[in-house]
């Protein structure tokens, strides 16, 4: 697992299998969290996919395993909703 310190402003981003937002966050392991979250609730296409555009990395999230994209093949379990979850509020911007 790689380091999770917060790069910017929001730099990791989760979308649904047909590319729509669903949500940003300051760091991948609250985006990957989230997105296997939103994956165990059901009611998103999936698998849904985890992005970090300053680190260039990408990810697909299903309930129980992620893989780096085109990777579905390989795809490896993923215990991150084993443990407990916190997931950080997530603040608007005034304006």
């Amino acid at each position: 697992m790689r380091a999770d310190l917060p790069a910017g402003p929001r730099p990791c981003h989760v979308y649904d299998y047909d590319g729509e937002h669903l949500g940003s966050f300051t760091s991948w392991s609250a985006a990957h969290e989230w997105a296997h979250l939103q994956a165990a609730m059901g009611g998103v296409l999936g698998p849904l996919e985890v992005e970090d555009r300053h680190a260039g990395e990408h990810r697909q999230v299903w309930v129980d395993r992620c893989a780096d994209v085109g990777q579905a093949a390989a795809a490896q379990l993923c215990d991150v909703l084993d443990a407990a979850t916190h997931i950080p509020t997530q603040t608007r911007r005034p304006g």
